[in-house]
């Protein structure tokens, strides 16, 4: 049973035409993990921040897709808190922390799926604090 395709945006396009083949790849296929993990999320270009960005109805602002010169970056805003047995998250700083991918099989549904879980989780206890 394959999910439905994901809805073609001419600005995730132009945002994506920027990039290396592989990267615009790589892109797409974080995106599609994304929108079939979390159908519920908000998807938004934003140009300034070259970034493609979520938000949860509950949660708020959730995660954001950086193509980068050689790799993809699933940044997670409050991904400091998210837990991570097996060291998947990259970063040292104090709040985000990232899933990174250089080609895009490496894009695993299910772990993309665990931490877009668990960061709505969070960002939704937060706000209802």
């Amino acid at each position: 049973m394959h999910a439905a395709p994901v809805p073609h945006d001419a600005e995730v396009d132009s945002l994506l035409a920027q990039h290396t083949p592989e990267v615009a790849v790589a892109a797409r296929r974080v995106r599609a993990a994304v929108l079939h993990g979390r159908p519920d999320l908000t998807e938004r270009v934003r140009d300034g921040w070259h970034s493609i960005n979520y938000r949860d109805p509950a949660a708020g602002f959730v995660c954001a897709i950086f193509p980068m010169a050689d790799r993809v970056q699933l940044v997670f805003e409050r991904g400091v808190l998210l837990p991570d047995p097996a060291g998947r998250l990259t970063g040292t700083g104090r709040q985000v922390r990232s899933l990174e991918f250089t080609d895009a099989s490496q894009v695993d549904d299910g772990v993309v799926q665990e931490f877009l879980d668990h960061a709505v989780e969070i960002g939704a206890g937060l706000r209802a604090r």
